[in-house]
């Protein structure tokens, strides 16, 4: 009881609430290696700490295998897994973290990744790199590869999954980049941010394989006396072995801003052996961070003080027109507490040129009738130049029947955003709009046709002249024959 109230106590002081973190100190966590970057551009960073070091990645590799099988792979791609799951070159003991599976099984690519990202299965990264590149050593060639695109220079991958093995290493920036990469992909945040997924039963394995999320980041674990869970983690994965320590490789969204924290090396006899303590640290270090990150090293600004374009129009396709405004639906981009969050440098930008902010419309749905009241159509994406300064959802202002039949309105190609000229236009798959050069092309057509027709008109009457005249000159012979 004594050591639980100790864990319990030294908890409570690193979790301090988000009002005080204007006076957090880094030197406060005393993990070795530490790197906090912004996650658009990780050459930014807020702060370091031994991030170029050699460090023991363990199951943080899980990410670039992750990345390998969504670019090189097909989700729903459906295979039988094989001996690969129980181990290649390490068999794998009851010590190791599993998502389940056995051999035999008929399982999706989908189903592996979220074994991989979510409960950290290194069955799961056995199967995912036979299937992906037909051998592990050939999958950890197309990790290396990627890690060298990406700038990771002092990163060497030995294995799919992160076992322990003194070739294969890492740095916390290396891995820092690593991230920053995976969060552009929406699939890995999709299936990084997800509390639990469920592998159904099948004639191998008889039990459903409820996977819950491993990261206390995202999803809260019974038992635990501090709840880590911090609400704008989009992507996170931890790592742990004797060797490598306990380590997380973590990233944050908030209004548009993103943030990464990596961390190598946290073991018992940084915290007096306390195992609780060393085990949620890590996950209550990177809460800390990334909020005093967001206060400080960001400044902000609210989208209604920018003047932003908020109304827009477009034709809808099969409308009842006695609904549409104008022959137009209007409608609204949801700008109301909407905060834009960037660098001090950005926020200099778009301050000095808010009058170049273009709106750029990007429909979602079609717009074709029926449509609902608050429907969503879309997002507006706000932009200087090619950089998208704020993203914000768009919806439908009023309902729109549908006219059954020809269509009512036919969509017009200029009228979905009139403020910027590289916005989203509605185009009617069902009807074309003739343009010069279609008029061009059908009259050239329509000339060769009457050429045409022309010659072949010429030559049947050349044939029958010449026909007349024989028939003529046979007749006057025969004439002259008879005469004779």
């Amino acid at each position: 009881m004594k050591r639980y109230l100790s864990a319990l106590l030294a908890l409570a002081v690193l979790f301090t609430p988000a009002v005080a973190l204007a006076d957090y100190d880094y030197e406060s966590i005393p993990t070795p290696n530490l790197i906090v970057v912004d996650g658009d551009d990780p050459s930014v960073v807020f702060y370091e700490r031994g991030a170029d070091e050699k460090v023991y990645p363990a199951s943080t590799t899980k990410i670039m295998t992750t990345i390998i099988a969504l670019e090189d792979g097909n989700l729903d791609d459906e295979f039988m897994v094989g001996e690969e799951v129980l181990g290649t070159t390490i068999k794998f003991s009851s010590y190791s973290s599993l998502m389940g599976i056995q051999p035999g099984e008929t399982l999706t690519l989908r189903d592996l990744v979220y074994g991989l990202m979510l409960v950290s299965g290194n069955d799961a990264g056995e199967a995912i790199a036979k299937h992906v590149a037909g051998s592990v050593d050939a999958f950890v060639e197309l990790m290396n590869q990627k890690a060298a695109e990406l700038g990771m220079t002092n990163t060497h991958f030995n294995n799919p999954h992160g076992v322990q093995n003194d070739n294969h290493y890492t740095t916390p920036r290396d891995m820092a980049k690593l991230m920053a990469y995976a969060i552009q992909n929406e699939d890995f945040v999709e299936i990084a941010e997800t509390k639990t997924y469920t592998v159904p039963a099948n004639s191998v394995r008889t039990n459903d394989l409820v996977l819950v999320n491993t990261d206390r980041l995202i999803s809260a674990v019974d038992g635990d006396p501090v709840n880590t869970v911090y609400e704008y983690t989009i992507a996170a994965k931890t790592g742990d072995t004797d060797t490598a320590g306990k380590c997380l490789v973590a990233a944050a969204e908030k209004d548009g801003a993103r943030l990464i924290y990596a961390s190598f090396g946290d073991k018992a006899d940084l915290y007096d052996g306390d195992t609780v303590t060393t085990n949620l640290s890590r996950f209550i270090n990177a809460a800390k961070v990334f909020e005093y990150v967001f206060d400080n090293g960001f400044q902000k600004v609210s989208a209604s003080e920018l003047n932003l374009q908020q109304t827009f129009s477009t034709g809808v396709v099969d409308a009842d027109s006695e609904d549409l405004v104008d022959g137009q639906l209007t409608m609204t981009a949801l700008l109301d507490n909407v905060t834009i969050r960037v660098l001090p440098d950005q926020m200099n930008t778009i301050m000095a040129n808010v009058g170049a902010i273009t709106a750029n419309v990007v429909l979602t749905t079609d717009a074709q009738a029926p449509i609902i009241a608050g429907q969503s159509m879309g997002v507006v994406e706000y932009k200087i130049g090619d950089e998208v300064i704020c993203t914000v959802p768009l919806t439908a202002d009023f309902a729109v029947d549908k006219v059954l039949g020809v269509s009512a309105v036919e969509p017009d190609e200029t009228a979905a955003v009139t403020a910027s000229p590289d916005s989203t236009p509605l185009i009617d798959k069902g009807r074309k709009d003739w343009s010069t050069a279609d008029y061009l092309t059908l009259t050239f057509v329509l000339l060769l046709v009457l050429l045409i027709a022309l010659i072949v008109t010429f030559i049947i009457s050349e044939r029958k002249r010449r026909y007349e005249r024989k028939r003529r000159a046979r007749a006057k012979k025969r004439r002259q024959q008879y005469y004779e």
